[in-house]
């Protein structure tokens, strides 16, 4: 018989591995919303490190006369994400063309 590396690394690990990169792409789509969210309730990292949640939050009261202030670090979070998103999804269909 095949030992339990050769068994776990063969048989499991082909079946386990978009499951893995979809779990952590989601992870870190989670984790950059949660630091965005902290940085915006002014308990994230303290000035002078630069956060996009900390600068939506700074630029509140400016909503109205420079409204770019707001638009920029909400479209960078936005960004990120989706591109975080989308790059688990292309992974997961492409290791699952490869496993078929």
């Amino acid at each position: 018989g095949a030992s339990t590396l050769q068994i776990l690394w063969y048989a499991v690990m082909p079946n386990i591995a978009a499951v893995l990169v979809t779990e952590f792409t989601r992870a870190l789509s989670m984790a950059i919303l949660d630091i965005a969210a902290l940085g915006f309730l002014d308990l994230g990292a303290q000035l002078p490190s630069p956060e996009w949640g900390a600068m939506l939050g700074d630029s509140l009261e400016l909503v109205y006369v420079a409204p770019w202030t707001v638009m920029l670090p909400g479209a960078a979070i936005l960004v990120s994400v989706l591109l975080v998103n989308l790059l688990g999804d292309g992974m997961r269909r492409a290791i699952n063309a490869g496993v078929e």
